[in-house]
């Protein structure tokens, strides 16, 4: 990520949407329910041994990717929320608010269920500020989580849009530093807005640009969309 944002030259990003990997490590009966894939290791929330991608070294490079007026979502756990904060606000974002996401189904604990995760939403700061678009969106949004990709974290195409639609303008530019699956450029596509997507992993880099492929194929077919 480091490495290729600066690559971008003079394009800046109008609005980031990414799911960083952040760190996971056992809980509760977080062994037994994950059938022992999390032991005294530290592993991502992908499911691989985790990256040495620290959040402090995040910030910056996506700040410095970004428009003067955009708008920067971030998704993180209850565990690292606030290590998210820290370093995105320490490199130069405003932070707005704490947006849930509400999957529905929770993963059974010995505690309270987890149910729902975290996006820290946050505006660069350096223009005016021009609000969101639908000034009706709630901080709570409700819908099941997506499992199509394989991806053990896959976030839902729609909840991509929502802040998508709200945040980038149209044909503006849409950056995902950490695509995994794609999720952030198939909800980009389908809303008309170009989409920078950057992946570590070959194996997810491989699925996101199958899932593009098929979804622009389909919108072409109805004769809609292209990017």
């Amino acid at each position: 990520m480091r490495e290729v944002l600066p690559e971008l030259g003079r394009m800046r990003a109008d609005c980031v949407v990414s799911d960083p990997p952040y760190p996971l490590t056992s809980g509760g009966n977080a062994t037994e329910v994950m059938g022992g894939l999390f032991s005294q290791d530290v592993y991502d929330n992908s499911g691989d041994l985790m990256p040495s991608v620290p959040w402090h070294h995040m910030g910056g490079p996506i700040f410095r990717a970004c428009a003067d007026d955009a708008d920067c979502y971030i998704m993180a756990n209850d565990k690292n929320v606030w290590a998210a904060h820290a370093a995105f606000t320490g490199a130069g974002f405003a932070f707005h608010n704490l947006l849930v996401w509400d999957k529905i189904r929770a993963t059974r604990n010995r505690w309270y269920m987890k149910n729902c995760e975290f996006t820290l939403y946050l505006f660069k700061g350096l223009a005016a500020p021009q609000g969101i678009a639908d000034c009706g969106s709630k901080q709570l949004f409700t819908l099941n989580a997506a499992r199509t990709s394989g991806h053990k974290t896959e976030k839902p195409v729609a909840l991509m849009q929502h802040y998508i639609a709200n945040s980038c303008p149209p044909g503006g530019l849409v950056l995902d530093p950490f695509a995994g699956s794609g999720s952030t450029l198939l909800a980009a596509a389908a809303l008309g807005r170009r989409a920078v997507g950057i992946e570590l992993e070959r194996k997810w880099f491989d699925v996101a640009c199958a899932r593009l492929e098929s979804a622009l194929c389909v919108g072409a077919e109805l004769g809609y969309g292209s990017v």
